[in-house]
């Protein structure tokens, strides 16, 4: 990969992670408002928080000054992978274990905090993989 190709994969990832993110935002504040059930409702909070995270990590990388290069670009994404792969378990271990935080939360929300774990999860599991193997080639 040239130089200049790192550069514009990082811009890739940052519109898509922007895009999703945002979609998470919009998609979550409806259903924590408007959700039919106490699990869709968690399932809408844990998803709105995801996606202002994703929006903020986004913008972060496009006001960076310095862009990156392939190598440090590669290292970030897989162990980005790796750490979605842990939010995907610790999601799935939620969802189904159901545990209650010391009575913070009921067994629905804790379906649906754990559900939305998953699927937020999968889904940076796939930008950060998709995006480190545009970079290997």
């Amino acid at each position: 990969m040239t130089a200049l190709e790192a550069p514009i994969v990082a811009q890739r990832l940052g519109r898509r992670l922007a895009m999703w993110g945002g979609g998470s935002v919009l998609v979550g504040t409806v259903l924590a408002l408007r959700g039919s059930s106490p699990a869709r409702r968690a399932f809408g909070q844990q998803t709105a928080g995801w996606g202002a995270i994703d929006l903020a990590i986004a913008g972060v990388g496009a006001l960076s000054s310095k862009p990156p290069t392939a190598a440090s670009l590669s290292r970030l994404l897989w162990i980005n992978a790796g750490l979605d792969v842990l939010y995907v378990a610790t999601g799935a271990h939620i969802a189904v274990r159901k545990p209650r935080f010391g009575g913070r939360i009921t067994a629905d929300q804790a379906l649906g905090h754990g559900s939305a774990v998953v699927v937020q999860g999968a889904a940076l599991l796939a930008l950060d993989t998709t995006h480190a193997r545009m970079i290997a080639g």
